[in-house]
């Protein structure tokens, strides 16, 4: 159901008058802004379709081939260049509407309207506090024929709509255009059964470009507590995920742990009663040297840093149940004996040199290794 509201526009720039539509019948109308109705419907609430008709003697019409597939940009610039070439006006001051693509025809009609004029019809309209939707050119009112000129006397200059042209001319200058092709008469109530479907799928708005309806930015708040509450339930659902992964961390921590125990139990069920296996399993690691580097690492390190340090001899090494190694050994000198221990940290332990002190003739110390 078309539900749109008409203002007409004459040929003076006045206010006409305008016919309220619904569907395919007009239910209401009044002459200049009297008895405007309001801008919405009267059961739904939502804004009607506002379409201003303009005269259609101001406005050249052209049904012409544009290409197809255009974006509405570029079907707006190829028609302004073809419109250059049947205009006999210059297109710098003119405004140029292109309308949509028709199926199963390659014509599309092509409005040439001065930009003064068309600025002067929306600067009437909004000083009334109206912004139209759609700016149709009269004679777009009327449907297109099959063939010949349908033709509907309103005011001073009749209407014309053929297949591929519409126009509003003198009589004399109509007889010239239609020649001998063949012209109905459209009656009043016909004309008005067609308005509806007229401003809801023009064939061409000349609201385009420069004039194209700005739209309102509004705050839909209904949307808005949409976003929230998948916005709520989106926090929700991460939260609930992230705690059902620290649970399953959880379980499968003590599992591991539980795990752990049980293979330590197995391990030292010779060595005493089992109560703590984990920690008792290091420690039992400890004394027996198998924990941290152990003896073959610490020895290397030790029998490296003795065959690279000359004048250093190896007398004593022992391995503690702590882990760490003592190694006794002679040098001809301090300084040699802090190249010995620079060696052994090379080696990614921790060495500690204790006070020299005599012994077979040469001075000895004890140097301690652990791990880092």
């Amino acid at each position: 159901m078309s539900d749109a509201l008409l203002i007409f526009i004459d040929a003076h720039n006045e206010i006409e008058g305008w016919l309220r539509v619904a569907g395919d019948a007009v239910t209401a109308r009044g002459r200049g802004l009297e008895g405007l109705p309001g801008l919405s419907g009267p059961a739904s609430g939502n804004p009607i379709r506002v379409a201003a008709i303009v005269p259609g003697e101001a406005v050249t019409l052209h049904w012409l081939e544009v290409p197809a597939g255009l974006a509405p940009a570029q079907a707006a610039a190829a028609a302004r260049l073809m419109a250059g070439d049947v205009s006999a006006q210059p297109l710098g001051d003119m405004h140029v509407a292109v309308g949509p693509e028709a199926e199963g025809s390659a014509l599309r009609a092509v409005a040439v309207v001065p930009a003064i004029t068309m600025a002067g019809w929306l600067g009437k309209l909004q000083a009334q506090a109206l912004d139209p939707d759609v700016v149709l050119p009269e004679p777009l009112l009327l449907r297109a024929p099959r063939e010949g000129y349908v033709r509907h006397e309103r005011g001073g200059l009749p209407l014309y709509r053929g297949p591929a042209d519409a126009f509003s001319v003198e009589p004399e200058l109509a007889e010239l255009i239609v020649a001998d092709r063949s012209v109905e008469p459209v009656d009043e109530e016909a004309f008005e059964g067609g308005l509806g479907d007229a401003v809801t799928y023009p064939v061409v708005n000349l609201r385009q470009g420069v004039f194209a309806k700005r739209r309102r930015w509004t705050i839909e708040w209904a949307l808005v507590r949409r976003l929230a509450m998948l916005a709520v339930a989106l926090a929700a659902v991460t939260l609930a995920v992230q705690v059902a992964s620290i649970f399953k961390y959880t379980l499968e921590a003590d599992a591991l742990e539980l795990e752990a125990n049980r293979i330590a139990a197995t391990a030292l069920q010779r060595s005493g009663p089992v109560t703590d296996g984990s920690r008792q399993l290091e420690r039992r690691l400890t004394e027996l040297g198998g924990n941290g580097p152990g003896y073959s690492a610490m020895a290397s390190a030790v029998f490296g840093a003795v065959r690279d340090t000359p004048n250093v001899e190896l007398t004593g090494l022992f391995f503690d149940q702590s882990g760490a190694m003592r190694a006794s050994v002679q040098a001809d000198s301090p300084a040699t004996l802090a190249l010995f221990q620079q060696r052994i940290e090379a080696g990614g332990f921790a060495a500690t040199t204790g006070e020299m002190r005599g012994g077979g003739g040469r001075p000895t110390a004890d140097v301690t290794v652990r791990a880092r």
